[in-house]
């Protein structure tokens, strides 16, 4: 049969189960039941998911993209261990394309999408202020996600897929309130309409986070973490980290994400 005449709904639902074996196995490793070099098993996975090998196995195509996992030849597939130039790298690609999904928002963003982005800046610093910096997280990554998505490019949606999961490795420990202020700025050219602004004010904010991490790696501090890990917290709160990584300066200013 051509995929002319495959009904519109089967390719539906192929996809739907493709992106569940995605999302669940991405979960996985995100949450550390599969560890750095472990091999992935497509019988195994395939039963744990009641799916065929070969949805599967797109699956791990698509995780591959991500970088998430790592094909050997010969031997299958393999959880990727992540390093801090993999992580950094792609936060040089977040800062061009946010930057242009911020231009892009200022001709195509509605009352509503800035109202979001509002919404969502004022919540980041009140959880990170009370101190739930796993959900403070989340919200600053859906704060990017929605930004990006009010460009209404969506190519440039799909572009970005690749570095959203590993953000979720990397904790940059910025200053909560100036997370807030860069946030609202972004935010206010979007509104009056100032691409170049827009696109200026989102690239510094992404070179800032990057910054950040990019001194955790020169002092020996940075260690990528899941979602399953403990939110942000305050660097002198990071006691297992510190008996992992060795003594840290303590710092008493609450941290937060980009």
């Amino acid at each position: 049969m051509s995929m002319h005449n495959v009904p519109a709904d089967s390719v539906g639902n192929a996809t739907l189960a493709r992106h569940r074996v995605r999302d669940g196995i991405q979960q996985l490793i995100l949450s550390g039941h599969y560890q750095p070099g472990q091999r992935l098993v497509q019988q195994e996975l395939a039963a744990r998911f009641g799916v065929a090998q070969s949805v599967v196995r797109e699956s791990l195509l698509e995780l591959q993209f991500c970088g998430l996992v790592q094909a050997i030849d010969n031997l299958g597939m393999f959880v990727t261990g992540l390093e801090a130039q993999t992580l950094l790298d792609a936060y040089q690609i977040r800062e061009m394309l946010e930057g242009l999904a911020a231009r892009l928002c200022c001709e195509n963003a509605s009352r509503a999408d800035l109202r979001v982005l509002n919404d969502l800046a004022r919540s980041i610093q009140d959880l990170g202020r009370n101190g739930d910096y796993q959900t403070m997280s989340a919200l600053d990554r859906e704060f990017h996600f929605r930004m990006i998505a009010a460009s209404q490019n969506q190519l440039l949606t799909r572009l970005t897929e690749a570095y959203r999961v590993l953000g979720m490795f990397i904790r940059a420990n910025r200053d909560i309130n100036q997370v807030h202020e860069e946030h609202l700025r972004i935010v206010a050219a979007i509104e009056a309409n100032q691409p170049d602004e827009a696109e200026r004010l989102a690239r510094q904010h992404v070179q800032a986070a990057r910054q950040s991490i990019e001194l955790q790696v020169a002092d020996g501090k940075f260690l990528p973490c899941t979602v399953g890990d403990a939110g942000e917290r305050p660097e002198n709160d990071k006691a297992s980290d510190a008996s992992r990584l060795g003594s840290q300066k303590k710092q008493s200013k609450k941290k937060g994400n980009p």
